[in-house]
């Protein structure tokens, strides 16, 4: 048997027992360090296809940068002179930002560099772009004009127009079906008269007529489901949801339901569900029929002064609290399923809510807890056992990065010592580099292991230096090798070398070097590595290491 077919063989048996011994673990492996020169800034990431949207400072300039998680390349997008700290909006395939520097700039990208270009506003009135962020809502971009403040744009990948009154736009309250269909939500400058009106093409409906003088809409509480807008109307004598359908009347949810408040809504497993109260100010979760008719069933929920309902992939849940000025402060959250059965062992009073990221046939769940005055924040796969999930430092987990289409959760992580960032990818196994530094043994052969450690060069670039310390006929053997880390890297190729030919302390004496073997390690677990090495003899060992008791790998890494 030649060689070349012992090490297929060898890496058949690596890949056969890395299957049976594979522990489910939940690791952050790191991915993405700023290239060569530039720092990685706090700025939240964007999941793009296949594709991670960051940037990163060099002296005064700021590069808009693409990394492809299919090859684990980099591409420069696009350099910026100052100021640039985006947010980051998809529409289809194309993500829109603005330009910190240069206000008259909104950026539209492909994730190419020939496709980084700004939007064509040149069938405008001459403006400047307000210098508050961008927002989205359905298949549409809105910004605020800054030239009078009066101004909003709405734009896609078809178009953009823009919309001139009296009043001050609020940005993320707008919502609409086109550029040349859209529901403005406005304030009088210096004065507390609101306006929310609707422009089409050749028609305006002010919707503001029939409510109180004194009512309210918050940006937070405007939805747009399908070919819906929804918002959320507030006042001393009104808290109702107006229904403005792209083709039919407009409609308040709650007046026709026969709700006297609607406070809150949301979709979950493609129905539609809010929170209300009845006339005696009872409280409840209200799940309608698909036309928003009528009502399927409702359960008692006690509402508080704030409410919200949140979605995750298996369960609604309602969550409520009392206003800042009630001592001492209440809050509670109830989980659901689909059916409004409440789900016990869940929620409960004085129990916050998680932050939810809903990404391809699943989610990822970050819950924040506080322990001995201590911020932490956990994240994790699975809502429903948060002890499951690994405990970071809040001032380390920076933003979590997902995409709805995609399975894979990313996450901007800060080293607290140093005060850098860079991007890390949430995984069941963790990846060989940092995680498999420590010492390392199987119980079976007494006295025998290795170590690993890990070394950053001048350049940057990182490797592990790993050392065996056996015993060959009786006598010890000692085996040593190092090889570069580059993330992904869930497998790691050493070559290991026999050394012999010195001395107690011999100075200025080289060792002699011969090759001995060569090996493969993978983590199989945050405490379990997987050693196979193949000698020059073709001998062939395959071995699942532990690692030596070290508790802090328990911070990065949990089985």
């Amino acid at each position: 048997m030649n060689r070349l077919t012992l090490q297929i063989k060898l890496y058949c048996l690596a890949i056969l027992l890395f299957s049976v011994f594979t522990v489910s673990a939940l690791t952050l492996n790191p991915l993405i360090e700023a290239p060569d020169g530039h720092t990685l800034i706090y700025q939240k990431p964007l999941l793009f296809n296949d594709q991670i949207i960051f940037v990163t400072e060099q002296e005064d300039d700021y590069i808009l940068w693409s990394y492809d998680v299919t090859d684990s390349s980099y591409s420069a997008l696009q350099t910026f002179d100052d100021y640039f700290y985006p947010n980051f909006y998809v529409l289809e395939n194309t993500f829109y930002f603005k330009d910190g520097s240069d206000l008259k700039l909104i950026w539209r990208s492909d994730g190419t560099p020939s496709g980084t270009q700004q939007v064509d506003m040149s069938s405008l009135i001459p403006t400047k772009i307000y210098s508050s962020p961008l927002a989205k809502k359905g298949n549409l971009i809105f910004a605020r004009g800054s030239a009078d403040g009066n101004r909003l744009i709405a734009l896609n990948n078809y178009g953009v127009n823009e919309y001139i009154n009296h009043f001050e736009p609020k940005t993320k309250a707008a919502c609409g079906f086109g550029v040349f269909d859209v529901i403005i939500s406005s304030q009088v400058r210096g004065s507390y008269q609101k306006k929310l009106v609707r422009y089409q093409s050749n028609n305006v409906i002010d919707y503001s007529e029939e409510f109180p003088e004194d009512f309210n809409t918050d940006q937070d509480r405007v939805w747009f489901y399908e070919d819906t807008c929804f918002y959320h109307i507030d006042g001393f004598r009104i808290s109702d949801i107006l229904v403005i359908p792209e083709q039919g009347a407009h409609y308040f949810l709650g007046e026709q339901l026969g709700f006297s408040q609607v406070n809150f809504l949301t979709r979950f497993k493609d129905s539609y569900y809010i929170l209300a109260e009845d006339e005696d100010r009872n409280g409840y979760v209200v799940k309608l029929s698909g036309d928003l008719s009528a009502v399927v069933k409702q359960v008692d929920f006690d509402l508080f002064g704030g409410v919200s309902l949140i979605v995750s992939e298996q369960y609604l849940i309602a969550y409520t609290r009392t206003g800042g000025g009630v001592s001492p402060p209440t809050w509670k959250s109830g989980y659901f399923d689909k059916d409004l059965n409440e789900v016990t062992g869940l929620g409960g009073p004085f129990t916050d809510v998680p932050e939810v990221y809903q990404r391809d046939d699943g989610e990822t769940v970050v819950f924040n807890e506080y322990v001995n005055g201590i911020n932490q924040k956990i994240i994790t796969t699975d809502i429903s056992d948060k002890n499951s999930g690994l405990v970071l430092n809040a001032d380390s987990l920076s933003s979590v990065i997902v995409n709805e289409n995609a399975t894979e959760t990313y996450a901007l992580v800060r080293e607290l010592q140093t005060g850098e960032y860079d991007i890390q990818k949430l995984d069941a196994i963790p990846d060989m580099g940092s995680l498999s530094v420590g010492n390392w043994f199987d119980p079976d052969y007494q006295s025998q292991g290795i170590s690993i450690v890990e070394g950053l060069r001048d350049d940057g670039t990182r490797y592990l230096f790993v050392t065996l310390y056996l015993f060959r006929d009786g006598q010890p053997l000692w085996l040593a090798g190092t090889s570069n880390v580059i993330y992904p890297q869930p497998t790691m190729d050493i070559e290991l070398g026999l050394y012999s030919g010195l001395g107690l302390w011999q100075p200025d004496t080289p060792a002699q070097v011969e090759k001995f073997a060569d090996m493969t390690l993978s983590m199989s677990g945050c405490h379990q590595m997987m050693l196979n090495f193949v000698t020059v003899e073709g001998q062939t060992f395959s071995l699942e290491l532990q690692r030596m008791v070290n508790n802090d790998i328990n911070l990065y890494c949990k089985d």
